[in-house]
């Protein structure tokens, strides 16, 4: 359920990150993101994290993002092929490697919105305390549009995953 200080950061504030409405409104991302209006996000038990996982990292150049607050981190880069082993998921291909741990995601977030007036697509992770674990968003082409095969690719993802029960 929303609070007035929710409804209010977003009507404020609509396409601002999620992270800077759940500071102004003084709840979590995932509060916000549970608040956005209709068709703006379709969201999934965190059981299909690797599955999303192994699905993305055919896109191509996605450009991943942890939002901690004081430090925004992209990069921007084909997302490698991940493994499970000793409980995470290991990305071990550069640029974008580390070890992430999937059982702590609770749900994975297919968000279509704008963010500072520009559309968006990106798949969202967040873990049971609220917060997003990471943020991956579809790239972008020479005009700066919205990559037609990673939105094809996007919505292909969202649509078989929402189709069957976790």
């Amino acid at each position: 359920m929303t609070t007035d200080a929710l409804k209010t950061a977003l009507a404020d504030n609509p396409t601002a990150a999620l992270e800077d409405i759940a500071r102004s409104a003084g709840v979590t991302p995932l509060d916000v993101l549970d608040a956005l209006p209709e068709g703006e996000v379709a969201t999934l038990p965190g059981t299909h994290f690797v599955d999303v996982m192994e699905d993305i990292a055919t896109w191509g150049e996605i450009t991943f993002i942890v939002n901690t607050g004081p430090v925004i981190l992209e990069c921007k880069a084909p997302l490698g092929k991940g493994k499970v082993g000793h409980g995470m998921y290991n990305l071990n291909e550069k640029p974008i490697c580390g070890h992430l741990n999937f059982e702590a995601c609770t749900r994975v977030a297919f968000v279509r919105r704008k963010l500072f007036s520009m559309e968006t697509r990106s798949v969202q992770f967040y873990a049971k305390d609220g917060a997003c674990m990471f943020k991956i968003y579809l790239g972008r082409d020479e005009t700066r549009a919205l990559k037609a095969d990673q939105v094809e690719a996007f919505d292909k993802l969202e649509a078989r995953l929402t189709a069957v029960p976790a």
